[in-house]
C-alpha cells in the first residue's frame, strides 16, 4: 500500500527505462488488497495515508469513482474559451489542468463490479489504458465534455479491496488483461504476534521525505504537452519541451525482461503474467525512489521479484477461492432447483390422489389404471402412478389383481 502511495505522489514525467530497446515506461501501479471481510483492508489504506500524507502543494487527488469518465475529469476540466476582450466564445472550450496525479481508492470490489456493469460503462477501458500509459478520455459530441490526457501527462495509481470470493470481477475479465495488471497483496498476516508480544510503536516518523521525490515538469511544459497531444508531436520529440526523468535498471533486470518478452512474443506466456515484467519493474523503480535514487540496484530488483512471488501466491489463493465460491453457488442453485422440483412433485401427487379418490367414489364399480391416469389433467398426470401406489399402500383404495387389467376400487 505504501508503494502505491509513493507511486501516486511521483510526478508523471518520472519513468522506467528497463532496456535501451524499450520506450520509457510509466510507473502507474494498481494493487488488489486481498482478504476476507473484516481483515482490515480499510485500516491499511488509512494507515498508509497517515505514514505518507499528501503535501498541500502536491497536485494529488483521491477518488472513489463510479464511472470511468470521472477519472480523466479529475485531471482536467473544460472551461469556456475567452476572446481578446475576455468574453466567452460560443461553443469553444479549453483545458484547465487541475491535477497531474490521481489515486483511485475502491475499498470494496463490489463497487468496481457495479461500476463496470453499468450500461455503457467506460471503467474497464479506463483502468486498462491508465496502466499502460495510453491517452485517457474520449471524443464526445459536446466539446465541453471532450477530455484528452496525453501519455506521460498523468500519474494514476489504484487500490482495490478484494474479498477472494468476490474477485470474479477481475478474473472474469482475464481475456482483457485486467487481472494481470494488478499487484496482489494480502491484508492478513498469519504470523502476527499476540497483543502481549507486539513491538513498540516507532518513535521516529516514517523514513521517507516526500520532498526528495524527483522533480516534476513545470506548468508551462505540461500545458505544451496537452496542446501538442503527445511528446512525439512536440519539437525535438519532447526532449526539451517535456523532459522525462528515467529510472535505469541493472543488467540482471534487462535479461529478465528479454526472457519474459520473448515468451509473450511466442504466445507462450500465461495471460495472467502478460504484464508481469512491467509490474516488477515499477516496484523496483519505486523502491529506488524511496531511497532517493534514480538507479535500480540488484537489491531493489530482487526485492521486487520477491514481492511479485508473494503477489503470485496471493493471486493463486484468490483465484482458487473464487472458483470454489462459484462451485458452491452452482451447487446451491442445483440443490435449490431439486428441492423445488421435489416440492412440485409432492403437490402434484397430492392433486392426483384427490382426483383419483373422487373418480373411484363416482365409479364404485372400479376403474383401470389407464382410465385413472387419463382422467387426471396434464399438470399432474405424470404423478398419477405414484398417487395410486401411495393410496394403495395406505389402504385408501383396493384392487382385484396385480396385472395390467387390474381394476381399482374405493376402499
Amino acid at each position: 500500500m505504501l508503494l502505491v502511495r509513493v507511486c501516486a505522489l511521483t510526478p508523471p514525467n518520472v519513468v522506467a527505462r528497463l532496456t535501451d530497446a524499450d520506450l520509457p515506461m510509466t510507473l502507474n501501479l494498481d494493487m488488489a488488497l486481498v482478504g476476507p471481510s473484516g481483515s482490515g483492508k480499510g485500516k491499511i489504506m488509512s494507515h498508509a495515508r497517515h505514514l505518507i500524507p499528501t503535501p498541500e502543494t502536491t497536485e494529488l487527488v483521491e477518488v472513489k469513482p463510479k464511472t470511468g469518465e470521472s477519472i480523466p475529469a479529475k485531471f482536467v476540466s473544460k472551461i469556456p474559451k475567452l476572446d481578446a476582450d475576455g468574453k466567452p466564445v460560443k461553443g469553444e472550450y479549453e483545458d484547465d489542468i487541475v491535477a497531474s496525479k490521481c489515486l483511485v481508492l475502491i475499498p470494496e470490489i463490489v463497487s468496481l463490479r457495479a461500476s463496470m456493469n453499468r450500461q455503457g460503462s467506460t471503467m474497464l477501458p479506463t483502468l486498462l489504458e491508465g496502466f499502460s500509459n495510453e491517452p485517457l478520455g474520449d471524443d464526445t459530441k459536446g466539446k465541453q465534455y471532450q477530455i484528452k490526457i496525453p501519455p506521460y501527462a498523468y500519474r494514476l495509481a489504484g487500490v482495490v479491496g478484494v474479498q477472494p470470493s468476490n474477485s470474479g470481477v477481475l478474473f472474469d475479465e482475464a481475456d482483457t488483461g485486467l487481472a494481470g495488471r494488478f499487484l496482489y497483496m494480502p491484508s492478513t498476516d498469519p504470523d502476527a504476534p499476540p497483543s502481549c508480544e507486539k513491538p513498540d510503536r516507532p518513535a521516529d516518523p516514517f523514513p521517507f521525505d516526500l520532498y526528495d521525490l524527483p522533480m516534476s515538469v513545470d506548468k508551462r511544459q505540461r500545458e505544451a504537452l496537452y496542446e501538442f497531444g503527445s511528446r512525439e508531436a512536440m519539437p525535438g520529440g519532447g526532449e526539451r519541451g517535456y523532459p522525462l526523468t528515467e529510472i535505469t535498471f541493472p543488467a540482471e533486470a534487462s535479461g529478465y525482461a528479454d526472457t519474459m518478452q520473448l515468451l509473450s512474443c511466442r504466445g507462450e506466456a500465461d495471460p495472467l503474467d502478460a504484464h508481469r515484467i512491467e509490474i516488477v519493474a515499477r516496484i523496483a523503480a519505486l523502491l529506488a525512489i524511496m531511497e532517493r535514487r534514480t538507479e535500480v540496484d540488484t537489491e531493489d530488483w530482487r526485492l521486487a521479484l520477491t514481492l511479485m512471488d508473494k503477489s503470485d501466491e496471493t493471486r493463486a489463493v484468490c483465484l482458487s477461492q473464487k472458483r470454489q465460491s462459484a462451485v458452491n453457488w452452482e451447487a446451491e442453485r442445483i440443490a435449490t432447483k431439486n428441492d423445488a422440483m421435489d416440492q412440485v412433485e409432492t403437490r402434484n401427487v397430492g392433486k392426483a390422489k384427490a382426483r383419483i379418490l373422487k373418480l373411484l367414489q363416482d365409479n364404485p364399480s372400479g376403474m383401470t389404471r389407464k382410465q385413472l391416469v387419463n382422467a387426471c389433467s396434464g399438470g399432474y398426470r405424470k404423478s398419477a402412478d405414484a398417487a395410486i401406489e401411495h393410496l394403495y399402500s395406505t389402504g385408501e383404495i383396493s384392487s382385484n389383481g396385480d396385472d395390467e387389467h387390474t381394476v381399482w376400487y374405493p376402499a
